[in-house]
């Protein structure tokens, strides 16, 4: 076969063989799945996504844990400071004194003029500078960690909050509904009275239905003001407009498998995603550090020096007398602590046993937290059936309600029968929002365990 026969069949072989790789990768990336995406409060209301990207920057709780970072931040400075040179001297001018030589009868007056100008670089401190340098830098860490747990805590208290402000909402909407057919019944019962149809007896439950459904009416309003008012303290956000507020909890689709999914890799990872364990770890190397700088306490430490000095002193009589003296000087400095009654022992003695101790608290932690998310998990199902039974519910109220209303139309019910049904239908919505809120809040609870919430992305990163 000639050269050239040989090498077109093989550039094709080659050609045919790349579009193949590329039609398969091509349909392996059609088939992929896209990322489903969990409900969240969020999701289905953004004005709390907006409450919750404020928060960080405007809540009460973050504006506090705002400022313990800028205190670590400053510690970390001082503690860095120790590796630093250091600068320092001191000037000391005595225009009267009075001096007693054994060369000279009396006291003799003068006058003196001294400085000292010293400059201190550490040398070798057998890694104590160092160890209290990355302390510093860890308890940052440590600061910034818990201003990321708060903020966890603080989201999850937001959303719960705010579905509680939209159930007020709904409830008192309720209320006045219950109010308005109790008027009704009683204004009905109030024309029979007036007709000598009713007695006083038969008047005595109409009025007090009625200013029961007042007196409800009135604690569920007042009960919204405040879940108003405390959402917008717990966020920094002003109050919210009634207008602000959604009407109802849309329905929630079910997210079992995928958060069972979330759930089964989140156990498997050798190192639980937590901010809580993250400041556990973090405690350890800090105490590993201590223990650092505890066995150097009785070791020589080495530093390099450098000064200058004067010693001036002249007197009113007998002026020969008169010296100065100036000194520069550049050298080494060891010093030695021999001997401290055992502080040292001790000291090392006590972070030994407080890392066991941490160690052991990690690890009870640890088994805490693979717990708390599987029974969160086992929850949500739960969870999960009750919104499914309240929907059934909803759905069977809604179907008698309209029913009674085809009734009414042709004269097969009263319209208290309807009022009824109606106040059976306001009762099955709230039940049926309360358990999706409920699914709503659990789900971002697990995920915010996990460390797996979209809102935790706004925060910074926190490892120094």
């Amino acid at each position: 076969m000639p050269q050239a026969t040989y090498l077109m069949l093989r550039l094709s072989r080659l050609l045919a063989l790349g579009l193949m790789l590329g039609s398969v990768i091509t349909s392996a990336r059609a088939q992929a799945p896209e990322p489903v995406s969990l409900p969240l409060p969020e999701t289905f209301f953004p004005g709390l996504k907006q409450i919750i990207a404020d928060a960080i920057k405007q809540s009460p709780s973050m504006v506090s844990r705002n400022t313990e970072n800028a205190i670590a931040e400053q510690d970390r400075i001082a503690a860095r400071a120790g590796q630093l040179p250091s600068l320092g001297g001191n000037l000391q001018y005595n225009p009267l004194e009075r001096d007693y030589r054994a060369d000279h009868a009396g006291y003799l007056k003068t006058q003196q003029l001294t400085y000292s100008v010293t400059l201190n670089q550490p040398l070798f401190h057998w890694g104590e500078l160092k160890a209290n340098t990355r302390i510093g830098e860890l308890r940052l860490k440590m600061a910034r960690g818990q201003t990321a747990e708060a903020y966890r805590l603080l989201v999850q208290e937001i959303r719960s909050r705010y579905m509680a402000v939209i159930m007020s909402k709904v409830i008192v909407a309720r209320g006045q509904l219950g109010l308005a057919i109790a008027r009704d019944q009683l204004a009905v019962a109030q024309q029979k009275y007036d007709k000598k149809v009713f007695s006083d007896a038969d008047m005595f439950l109409p009025r007090l239905t009625c200013d029961q459904a007042t007196l409800t009416a009135d604690r569920t309003a007042e009960d919204y003001r405040t879940a108003k008012l405390t959402l917008a303290k717990l966020s920094g956000a002003p109050v919210l407009d009634d207008s602000q507020i959604p009407d109802e909890i849309p329905s929630v689709p079910g997210a079992q498998d995928q958060l069972q999914s979330l759930v089964n890799a989140y156990s498997s990872e050798k190192d639980l995603k937590s901010y809580a364990l993250d400041n556990l770890r973090t405690q350890i190397e800090v105490e590993k550090l201590n223990y650092t700088v505890a066995t150097t306490r009785l070791k020589p430490k080495l530093n390099m020096v450098l000064g200058a000095t004067q010693d001036q002193q002249s007197y009113t009589a007998d002026i020969s007398t008169r010296y100065e003296l100036q000194t520069y000087y550049a050298g080494i400095q060891v010093s030695w602590s021999i001997f401290d009654g055992f502080a040292a022992r001790s000291a090392i003695n006590s972070s030994l046993l407080r890392r066991r101790q941490m160690e052991q608290g990690f690890q009870d932690a640890t088994t805490n937290q693979l717990d708390t998310v599987r029974n969160e998990l086992k929850q949500l199902g739960f969870s999960a059936r009750a919104m499914e039974l309240s929907e059934r519910l909803l759905g069977s109220a809604e179907a008698g309600l309209h029913m009674k209303q085809d009734d009414l139309k042709r004269g097969l019910a009263s319209d208290a029968e309807v009022s009824s049904a109606k106040l059976d239908y306001s009762f099955a919505q709230v039940a049926a929002f309360n358990a999706r809120a409920d699914y709503l809040t659990r789900i971002s609870g697990l995920l915010s365990d996990m460390v797996e919430d979209p809102a935790l992305a706004s925060l910074p990163a926190y490892t120094p």
